[in-house]
């Protein structure tokens, strides 16, 4: 069967993130001998004209898209014009927000023919088996569908799988590795699924269980070598708690120091769940960031949200990891449940007094959520279900002594600041003022710049085709690119020029076609 998998368009993206849940779903289904096609589009600002080519060489049987509430409504659309143009392609929708709305995505989506719900890898590969066999989908777990007469079943939930071992290894193949590399930003792996804690905001339990599963460490760190075998230097750990168990992140934190793995890494930890031994560990073997989320600054709103931490215990986590070299970036989310002005402020000064860098989020009720499913119990009036809004950076909610003005003014002088800190930035970058990590932070903004519009536009595909014999130069690319960049000639070449080191893009010579600069194969 051949399946083609699609990542949609994700409006907050600042670089390329892989997209480790399609890429374990296309190691399964091609275990079992099918062949899938993956299209991370993430960046693209023309999707459905990216897609066309794809899916007329392709001829996909299976089409399977996965979203947040953000991107919703792009994942829709994609999926609505795969059917139009392939009314036969079995269309299929994942991720978390259709987990818990599987019944109305089926109503409003006509054009949707399959929900699969939580853990997907199982599920997708008994659902594709089923359609190569032309066998009926009554006896698939996990999923919601619409029968032939229209009619939709919703079969039991699936259990999550015991073992992550066996999962086969993701399928890198089917991305543009390159682009990746071009951010710099690390590639993605996954140690663990699993959350014990009960936070009423999260939907991370329900989607991936309370139980811990854990991952072999050998295992782990053998996927990171193979990770800076294709080039990458930096991991993104995805786990929603990479210090779940201690014993386990320790014994992964020793093994990459065994083997002598030159690679950094960052991951999400509680502050309940460091401590200086472990950090020592962890800074030993490349861990370089550290996301904490501390959520509030008052401990009756931590306790009333279940959250399980104190403030105290933030600070001290914060102080110890800094102690280990570890840089931290603490998270904190606006208008919980018992929100009040005198509690906002406890946080907005507590934020500050932890003297990292700390972003502020607001209370986004997403579907799954206790939060959601028990508002008026919690305290909290949800303001719109307008999924497009729901990117934790709109006031959603609001509690009895705290409306949305409160919120909005609160994360607005937030982003002022952010802001205002980017123009200072700018404005030394002018006066040729900055130097270390300033410099490099403003280098980093705007390389990241230039790659986001060089992928969304597919700007090597259009302006890398060169003629004549100069055409291998980088000078050559660089002069294309100035006019759809707006850039001048040395900016642009300062741009390409780490690209081409680090192998990202190559010179490409087809003397019937014609030569030209392309992505580097993965």
């Amino acid at each position: 069967m051949r399946v083609l998998l699609i990542n949609p368009p994700y409006p907050v993206c600042e670089s390329l993130t892989m997209p480790l849940g399609l890429l374990y779903l296309a190691s399964r289904l091609e275990r079992d001998g099918h062949r899938v096609a993956l299209e991370d589009i993430q960046l693209c600002r023309a999707p459905l004209a990216r897609m066309k080519p794809t899916l007329h060489r392709w001829q996909p049987h299976v089409a399977g898209i996965t979203s947040f509430s953000l991107n919703l409504s792009k994942a829709s659309k994609i999926l609505r014009s795969i059917k139009c143009l392939f009314p036969e392609v079995l269309t299929v929708w994942g991720g978390p927000h259709v987990s818990f709305d599987d019944e109305g995505i089926l109503r409003k989506h006509p054009w949707v023919d399959v929900v699969v719900r939580g853990e997907g890898e199982e599920t997708l590969s008994e659902l594709v088996g089923r359609v190569e066999k032309g066998k009926g989908f009554e006896e698939v777990p996990g999923i919601t569908w619409r029968d032939a007469a229209g009619q939709w079943m919703r079969n039991p939930d699936r259990p999550f799988r015991r073992s992550l071992d066996d999962l086969p290894r993701p399928a890198w193949h089917l991305l543009d590795l390159a682009k990746y590399r071009a951010f710099g930003d690390g590639a993605s792996i996954m140690t663990s699924r699993g959350c014990p804690h009960r936070c009423t905001f999260c939907v991370g339990r329900r989607m991936i269980g309370a139980k811990g599963r854990f991952r072999n460490p050998s295992a782990v760190v053998d996927e990171m070598e193979a990770l800076a075998g294709l080039g990458f230097r930096k991991i993104r750990v995805e786990d929603d708690l990479f210090t779940f168990r201690r014993d386990r992140a320790l014994a992964i934190c020793q093994e990459i120091d065994r083997r002598g793995l030159n690679i950094q890494w960052r991951a999400y930890a509680r502050v309940d769940t460091v401590d200086p031994e472990l950090l020592r560990w962890m800074r030993r073997a490349g861990c370089e960031r550290i996301l904490f989320g501390a959520e509030s600054g008052s401990p009756e709103i931590l306790q009333k949200v279940r959250k399980g931490i104190t403030p105290d215990q933030t600070r001290r986590a914060v102080e110890i990891t800094r102690e280990a070299g570890i840089r931290v970036l603490a998270s904190f989310v606006l208008g919980l449940p018992g929100e009040t002005p005198e509690t906002l402020r406890q946080t907005l000064e507590f934020a500050e007094s932890l003297a990292v860098p700390y972003s502020l989020n607001l209370l986004t009720p997403y579907l799954g959520t206790e939060l959601r499913e028990r508002a008026s119990e919690w305290g909290v009036e949800i303001l719109s279900n307008d999924w497009n809004l729901y990117g934790q950076s709109k006031a959603l909610t609001a509690t009895a002594e705290v409306k949305p003005w409160h919120l909005s003014r609160a994360v607005g002088k937030y982003w002022k600041r952010l802001g205002g800190y980017l123009d200072d930035l700018l404005a030394g970058e002018r006066r040729g003022m900055l130097e270390g990590a300033q410099a490099e932070e403003i280098r980093k903004h705007h390389h990241w710049s230039f790659l986001r519009k060089m992928i969304s536009e597919e700007l090597l595909e259009s302006c890398g085709r060169v003629a004549g014999s100069d055409g291998q130069s980088l000078d050559h690319l660089a002069g294309s690119l100035t006019r759809p960049t707006g850039l001048a000639l040395g900016e642009v070449k300062k741009h390409l020029a780490p690209l081409l080191q680090n192998g990202c893009i190559l010179f490409k010579k087809q003397p019937k076609d014609g030569s030209r600069w392309v992505w580097a194969p993965s």
